[in-house]
């Protein structure tokens, strides 16, 4: 068993594709489905199954997953202990988020970070619904290095890094615009945009508390059409604050009585275990993380 053999498996499953992961190793594909050849005779099982949607992986599979990210992530957690004592850190770090935090946040972490760590291949991945289950499972299984998650979270420990607040958005247009807060029951009277991208549970409880319940007009997923149909004034909507920490072009934000607020936090995988990559990636967030919000 060999390295490119783990590196093959890894990207086979992380693509569910050999097309995508022969291009993301830089190899034939041919070469890589020599190399899961290889790697299932010596193992004596099959790792996947391939039908018309791609490649995935079988129950034995998934095990094997496991151990090679395992070695993988302690081969470059080796050659990055060693740059970092010379001051230099390279490799490759994975992070996960949830969508919220990938809009101004993360970035700016991203970008200080590959100032002062130009060696270090950062990669995002983006857990579309902002439910929390996806990101631990991607932490538990290797998938990723490090997570930025809204708390409270189970199986895994996370140390806070924001306090964020959800705010109301409207159209610049609005009356609603001229004041400085908006009680959920004021909110209540105007048609609801619903995005998948916002704390949904929280804004659904907040409504609760009151005996009331968002009068939902739309539901979508992306932020910025949420912006542009507020802008049009087809319906206000509530956002995570770290999601805006300026007012977008043609809208306001407004704080909302009670406050809904949330917890951010960072988790790092068990798996891989803290690094000098995911320890200086961390440090940038809590850099750039929004004054109010700490």
């Amino acid at each position: 068993m060999r390295i490119h053999h783990l590196r093959a498996l890894t990207a086979v499953a992380d693509k569910s594709s050999f097309t995508g992961a022969a291009a993301a190793l830089e190899i034939s594909q041919s070469s890589l489905s020599h190399a899961i050849a290889d790697l299932e005779k010596e193992l004596g099982t099959s790792l996947f199954v391939r039908d018309r949607r791609g490649a995935h992986l079988t129950a034995p599979g998934r095990r094997v997953l496991v151990h090679a990210r395992e070695a993988l992530a302690s081969l470059e957690a080796i050659r990055a202990e060693a740059e970092g004592t010379q001051g230099v850190l390279s490799g490759r770090l994975r992070i996960g988020s949830i969508p919220s935090a990938t809009v101004d946040l993360l970035p700016k972490a991203m970008a200080q970070f590959s100032r002062r760590h130009a060696g270090v291949e950062l990669v995002l991945l983006e857990e579309p619904s902002q439910g929390m289950q996806q990101l631990v499972e991607w932490l538990g299984n290797g998938t990723i290095d490090v997570a930025l998650l809204e708390m409270p979270v189970s199986g895994v420990e996370v140390v806070p890094l924001i306090q964020d607040e959800l705010c109301a958005i409207v159209s610049s247009r609005s009356p609603l615009a001229a004041l400085k807060h908006l009680s959920v029951r004021e909110l209540a009277q105007e048609p609801f945009i619903l995005s998948r991208y916002s704390t949904e549970r929280l804004i659904h409880a907040a409504y609760a508390r009151e005996g009331l319940a968002p009068a939902i007009r739309f539901e979508l997923q992306d932020l910025g059409t949420l912006v542009s149909m507020v802008r049009e004034g087809l319906g206000i909507s509530i956002v995570p604050r770290v999601a805006f920490p300026r007012s977008p072009p043609g809208v306001s934000l407004i704080s909302v009585l009670p406050r809904i607020r949330r917890q951010l936090g960072h988790a790092v995988s068990p798996v891989h275990r803290s690094s000098p990559a995911s320890e200086a990636f961390i440090e940038a967030l809590r850099k750039v993380r929004p004054h109010r919000a700490r």
